[in-house]
């Protein structure tokens, strides 16, 4: 049973991590439960240089929020931040993300930053199980693929391929300076 160590009566069911909205960053979250079952969620690392707040929030909280947006009108973050008040402008965005990916929301084609709801049924079974469960919290990665990022060469190979280029001269002919050649091919050895 792994105890918040800033709350000892939360216990941490999960710790996932998933893209942010803008998928400029990587965060990490936890999902927990409290004696009274209610479970909660907070950020608690981005990779980004945007700030969070890493205070709990009640999934049930966060979800009558989301409810008082205008039906069929997309769900923004906007909705989130009364829960968030006098804190970091990022949470809400942040939660946002992560309750995506646990598919609480989904993101609406062509908004990025438009959500839908979804059923929480599937969520609330998972929850469940880890709360009836005395194991140790589950560490979670995002299922997104990540992009392979081939890195640039550094100066120093850079400097190698230059000192391995091969330069081919002909001498000059009738009579010219002697001192003056033509450069004839550039060419890799």
């Amino acid at each position: 049973m792994n105890k918040s160590e800033d709350n000892p009566d939360m216990r941490v069911l999960r710790t996932s991590s998933c893209k942010s909205i803008t998928g400029k960053s990587t965060l990490q979250y936890q999902l927990a439960v409290t004696p009274d079952n209610s479970v909660h969620i907070r950020i608690t690392k981005n990779t980004g240089a945007g700030q969070f707040s890493p205070e709990w929030i009640r999934i049930a909280d966060i979800q009558k929020s989301l409810a008082k947006g205008h039906k069929g009108s997309p769900l923004t973050s906007f909705l989130l931040q009364p829960l968030f008040k006098g804190k970091s402008a990022n949470t809400p965005a942040f939660i946002m993300a992560a309750l995506t990916q646990e598919k609480l929301l989904r993101v609406l084609k062509g908004k990025k930053r438009g959500h839908e709801l979804l059923d929480p049924e599937g969520f609330n079974v998972k929850m469940d199980k880890l709360a009836a469960s005395k194991s140790k919290p589950k560490v979670m990665t995002s299922t997104r693929k990540k992009a392979i990022v081939k890195k640039a060469p550094t100066k120093k190979v850079a400097i190698k391929k230059k000192a391995s280029v091969e330069v081919r001269f002909r001498p000059p002919r009738n009579g010219a300076d002697r001192k003056t050649f033509t450069i004839l091919h550039l060419c890799d050895p």
